[in-house]
Order: structure tokens, then C-alpha cells, then sequence
């Protein structure tokens, strides 16, 4: 009775702990989820090793979805961008908000582009600020029903690096260039200080405005669509993508094992 009792608050301090968005409740949530799932194992089993097995079949849970759905994506080597309307408001409703509060920090509105796959839709808005040498973008992701969307601010210095600050909430899922240096914050960070930690990321790179390649709105999507193909062709090269057809490339189980690094890198990342 005792031990049903634990497992019972255990399972209650979980959810508790992920009420609270400061990074010491996060740690104390996942903590909790791991004792819980160990507690579990221990009474089902009554042994230590059953314990363990629980904790380990719960790092190898997002195998599931790679090996089931993942695997059998069939990703475009070239993403042809095109206008089109942004989402609707059930999709994106604070899509007019977030455009507002970026073109009142100096962004021009550049263009509304996108592409699709399958169930996969992704809108992009781009910006450009011409005297801060900063291009910035509000992303909507539409997967299986499913919707997530996201901020950045991306600097280019003139020895072709690329500098980004992003509130993505879910892990990269393709690996970025060696000249791309990413910065992520919360999911939940305002644009306002995504672009105030865009800039102190800058002044520790010792990157100065100065030396910044000049943006204009014309010059934004030909750079996305650059980035794009090139972290096609950079994960190709590094066998993380293997082709399917001359058109098409699909993740190598070199690249499976990424996704699953990156989701638990994701499960352990605390702030």
C-alpha cells in the first residue's frame, strides 16, 4: 500500500512540476518522470532491473515514431518556394500579432512563401532590416494536423556564416553547416527579447553590424532558399541522408540516430 502510495505522488509531482516554465522545475519534472518510470518498473517486476528497463525503453521511445513514420519520408533535395496566402487564423491566429510586433522593431515585410509535401506544410514570412543588416521570419509548421510555429533573426557575415536566433521549440531535425552557428532560446520568448539575444549572441561572436552582408527585401528569399539546399546537400554529404531517385533523398539510419539524439538532447535541455 505504502509503495502505491509513492508511485501515486510521484506521478502527481510530475505533472506539478510541468506547471512551471523556470528551468529548476523543468530539471525537477524530468527527474521525476525518469524516477516515476523506474518506481514502475520496480513494482511490476519487484526487482532493480525492472527499474532499469523502464528508464531504458523510455530514452528508446521516440524510435517508435522514427522507425514507423520518419523512416519512410521521402524529402525534396531542391525546395521550390512560392507566394502563398499565409495560413488562416484557426491554423496561425497570432500570425497579424507577431507580424506587428516584428515590423514595429524596423523589419520591412518581404515576402510570403512556402512549400508542402504530402501532410507537410510549411509558411514562411520574411523580413528584412536594411539598416541592422538582419533578416528575420516567422516559420508555421503544419504536420499530421499538428501545427507549431516560430521566430528567428539571422545575420550573414561577409566570410559566408550564418548567425540565427530562434524560439523553435522542437529540435533541428536536419544537421546544420559548420558556418552556421544557431542560438536558441524558449519557445516562449517574445520577439523583442529573441532580437535583444540576436544581438548580445553577435557581441560575443565579436561579430560587428559593420561587417554584416547587406540585406534588402529582394535578397531575403534567394537566401533562404540557398540555405535551404545547401543543409540538403551538407546532410547528403555527411550520410545522414541517403538519395532516392535524382529528386527525392530519405534518412540513412545514420541519420535515425541523429533524430534520436537530437529528441533526447531535447528531453535533457533544461532552459
Amino acid at each position: 500500500m505504502n509503495e502505491l502510495l509513492l508511485f501515486l505522488g510521484l506521478i502527481v509531482l510530475t505533472a506539478a512540476c510541468f506547471q512551471f516554465a523556470h528551468p529548476l522545475m523543468r530539471r525537477l519534472g524530468l527527474l521525476s518522470v525518469a524516477v516515476t518510470v523506474f518506481t514502475a518498473g520496480y513494482l511490476l517486476a519487484g526487482h532493480i532491473w525492472g527499474g532499469v528497463a523502464g528508464v531504458v525503453a523510455l530514452l528508446l521511445l521516440p524510435w517508435i515514431e522514427i522507425l514507423l513514420r520518419i523512416r519512410k519520408i521521402r524529402l525534396p533535395l531542391r525546395k521550390h518556394l512560392r507566394q502563398v496566402a499565409p495560413p488562416s487564423r484557426d491554423v496561425f491566429p497570432d500570425l497579424t500579432e507577431v507580424t506587428d510586433t516584428i515590423e514595429s522593431s524596423g523589419f520591412e515585410h518581404a515576402a510570403d512563401l512556402g512549400w508542402e509535401m504530402d501532410e507537410y506544410r510549411q509558411f514562411l514570412r520574411l523580413f528584412a532590416n536594411a539598416e541592422k543588416r538582419e533578416e528575420a521570419a516567422i516559420t508555421c509548421i503544419e504536420q499530421n494536423q499538428i501545427g507549431f510555429h516560430f521566430a528567428s533573426v539571422t545575420s550573414r557575415a561577409a566570410d559566408g556564416s550564418v548567425f540565427i536566433t530562434w524560439n523553435c521549440p522542437v529540435p533541428s531535425s536536419l544537421k546544420s553547416l559548420p558556418t552556421v552557428h544557431l542560438n536558441r532560446m524558449a519557445g516562449e520568448t517574445s520577439f523583442g527579447a529573441l532580437l535583444a539575444g540576436h544581438e548580445a549572441f553577435l557581441a560575443e561572436r565579436g561579430i560587428a553590424r559593420e561587417t554584416l552582408q547587406a540585406v534588402d527585401p529582394d535578397s531575403v528569399r534567394v537566401s533562404v532558399e540557398r540555405d535551404m539546399e545547401t543543409q540538403l546537400q551538407h546532410n547528403l554529404s555527411e550520410g545522414l541522408l541517403e538519395r532516392e531517385g535524382e529528386e527525392h533523398g530519405r534518412y540513412s539510419w545514420r541519420g535515425m540516430l541523429f533524430l534520436w539524439w537530437q529528441c533526447l538532447r531535447d528531453i535533457f535541455r533544461f532552459s
